[in-house]
């Protein structure tokens, strides 16, 4: 299912270029208001059940800065999936609580509109775009590199012979795992996905800051248009929980065009 949020804040509001870890923050720490509990397993239980977070979309006219985008109205848009209901109660009840109270990145919720909305019945075949940028790496790429961002269509300097085709296989692998969680039973059916090249664009993020050395560790993400095709509980769960890594950091969700 997904909640989809209607979220005003202070005027002007500024939606940081790298917004990933800021709203994994703000989200983390609305579920813990509602349910510390549900909030540490979230954050600390990575064979869980997790959330989807979309990226923040501005609602109104909006300003190109050196941080970010600043949105005037104060107002963004903001959608959050998970096949868990009880977690998206908890986001639900957590920015109820924390009214004016929760902060973006030091910025003041004022207040909000929430919305339960039900996936399509069908999913397979039609065509989709990402909400957020998909990210997908691998831990031990060829050629010495320590980890790579792949790419849908590949890139010039990839390890890979064909990067495309381990993106897609990496992006199928996660998705498995995800149905484990969700129905704790392996899925043995087949998965299509074809990505639209000419709809592809890349943006690095700084997403996690390394306390002893004070480096980030930055990722590189896609958004695109495509196709999917495959049975419909293993669909959903990409509806659900998302496409690739890293997805409640803001990263992965989907929606039909």
């Amino acid at each position: 299912m997904r909640l989809n949020l209607t979220l005003h804040f202070e005027r002007p509001f500024l939606i940081p270029y790298n917004y990933p870890r800021y709203l994994y923050s703000f989200l983390i720490h609305a579920i813990s208001l509602a349910d510390e509990e549900v909030a540490e397993r979230v954050h600390n239980n990575k064979r869980d059940i997790k959330f989807v977070a979309s990226k923040l979309l501005p609602v109104g006219e909006v300003k190109r800065t050196r941080d970010g985008l600043l949105v005037e109205s104060g107002t963004v848009r903001l959608y959050v999936g998970s096949p868990e209901v009880t977690l998206l109660r908890g986001i639900f009840e957590g920015l109820r609580l924390g009214t004016g109270k929760l902060h973006l990145k030091g910025q003041r919720l004022l207040h909000f509109e929430a919305e339960l909305e039900k996936p399509p019945k069908n999913l397979s075949g039609k065509l989709f775009r990402t909400l957020s940028p998909v990210s997908v790496y691998h831990n031990n790429p060829p050629n010495g590199f320590r980890q790579w961002d792949l790419s849908p269509v590949g890139q010039p300097n990839s390890p890979f012979e064909n990067e495309p085709e381990v993106w897609k296989r990496l992006v199928f692998e996660n998705l498995r795992s995800k149905y484990m969680m969700v129905y704790g039973e392996p899925y043995e059916g087949d998965f299509e996905i074809e990505v639209f090249p000419g709809s592809v664009k890349s943006k690095m993020f700084r997403i996690k800051r390394n306390n002893k050395t004070g480096e980030y560790t930055k990722v590189r993400a896609w958004e695109f248009e495509f196709r999917m095709r495959g049975e419909k509980r293993f669909l959903r769960v990409a509806y659900d929980l998302g496409l690739g890594m890293r997805n409640a950091h803001g990263f992965g969700m989907i929606g039909v065009v």
